[in-house]
């Protein structure tokens, strides 16, 4: 019978090393906060319109009946120049009554209104379209306005934060020299407000003023504003 081992004694566990603090390189019960502007501008790809048909009758019925019509018209002329369906949408339907008088004494006038707004993606082209539009229409034609926008401002958002978060750390390294000190690393970042800034660009009149029409986009301006605190780098050794 073959003897039993005897059983190695269990080493002592070693006693677990304290962990060392990482030195620290930065001071963070001080700092430097400041706050950037940044802003981006863009030649706009797109026309916004709003347009429609407004009619006048003796019975709501009436007064629908033209208003319809007209918007009709002008939604058909949109679709033949171009415009996909998915870029118009209703935007107003509504209807009023006013007093009004005739020949025949005080009646009530009932007037509706129905509005489209269309994304027109040919800017070159919007001016002859929406004239167009507003001709198939007739009388009841109505243009409320024509505003320019970029389809997508995305890059054009995110290039004025990168431009205003360079402009908080120029400043910050500025007044990190006027005080001796040398930036450490970001603590905190706050944006605020920002966004478009256009220059607005409306057009309103009934449509026989529209005879010919040229349009100027301009640019479309994004803003950004961002606040941003630095702690103080300490030096290698203090």
């Amino acid at each position: 019978m073959t003897p039993t081992q005897p059983t190695q004694p269990t080493q002592p566990t070693q006693p677990t090393q304290p962990t060392q603090p990482t030195p620290t390189t930065q001071d963070l019960s001080g700092g430097v906060t400041t706050t950037g502007q940044g802003a981006a501008t863009a030649v706009p790809d797109v026309v916004v319109v709003e347009l429609g048909a407004e009619a006048s009758g003796d019975d709501v019925q009436v007064a629908l009946d033209a208003a319809n019509a007209g918007v009709h018209a002008a939604r058909e002329a949109l679709l033949s120049g171009g415009v996909a369906p998915g870029d118009l949408r209703t935007s107003q339907t509504s209807t009023w009554t006013q007093p009004s008088t005739g020949p025949d004494g005080a009646t009530t006038l009932v007037t509706a209104r129905l509005a489209l707004r269309v994304t027109v993606r040919d800017v070159e082209a919007s001016g002859e379209l929406v004239r167009a539009a507003l001709g198939a229409a007739g009388p009841v034609a109505r243009l409320d306005s024509m505003r320019f926008a970029v389809s997508d401002p995305g890059p054009l958002a995110a290039a004025a934060r990168a431009e205003a978060f360079a402009d908080a750390r120029a400043r910050a390294e500025q007044y990190a020299a006027l005080a001796g000190r040398a930036l450490g690393q970001v603590v905190e970042v706050s944006e605020q407000g920002g966004g478009f800034a256009p220059v607005p660009r409306l057009l309103s009149a009934k449509a026989e003023a529209y005879d010919a029409m040229a349009v100027d986009p301009g640019r479309e301006q994004v803003d950004a504003s961002v606040t941003v605190r630095w702690a103080w780098a300490v030096a290698t050794g203090s």
